[in-house]
């Protein structure tokens, strides 16, 4: 008989196995953007930190790897609909199955990619932090004037600011296929 503690780790290793293998498409999907879009002044800053993401979740998919062949289990098929993210895997040659609701899921990726990324993963944006006393602005009674555009765009499609990936072509090939 399984205990349930076996089942509950087996269940871990593939929900991980799950979310960073869709983690690491989304990562690698937005930098490949980033390189190409032709927008930003600086890509290769975002690119760099949206690669180090995609470096530590795939450190992080072949350690699970590493585990699925000492508990011998095997993803055979994922499946993802509106309702949620389900998988079929072989664990010690019984076929079992993963189910995750589509909400809870997108909130764990959600968490789990700031984390790669380095960033807080306690709330959802940093904007929601107040402002230390120090750095709020004095109150002002006078009306506020509205800002002014001046003739001048900030976002350019100028190819000058285009940057060529540091990563191997074959990588950049490997996505489109």
């Amino acid at each position: 008989m399984i205990s349930s503690d076996t089942t509950q780790h087996q269940c871990s290793l593939v929900k991980s196995y799950l979310l960073l293998t869709f983690i690491q498409k989304v990562f690698e999907r937005d930098s490949l953007i980033l390189e190409e879009s032709g927008v930003l002044k600086t890509p290769d800053l975002y690119v760099e930190m949206v690669n180090a993401g995609i470096d530590r979740t795939g450190i992080l998919l072949s350690e699970i790897k590493h585990e699925f062949k000492k508990y011998q289990i095997r993803v055979l098929d994922i499946q993802q609909n509106h309702s949620g993210v389900h998988a079929t895997y072989i664990y010690k040659s019984a076929k079992e199955q993963f189910s995750m609701p589509m909400p809870a899921f997108r909130k764990e990726m959600y968490e789990r990619m700031r984390a790669y990324l380095g960033l807080p993963t306690s709330m959802p944006h940093t904007a929601a932090l107040p402002l230390p006393e120090k750095y709020r602005p004095e109150p002002n009674n006078s009306t506020p004037k509205p800002l002014r555009v001046v003739g001048r765009s900030w976002v350019t499609s100028s190819s000058a600011y285009k940057h060529k990936s540091s990563r191997p072509t074959a990588f950049a090939a490997s996505k489109r296929a």
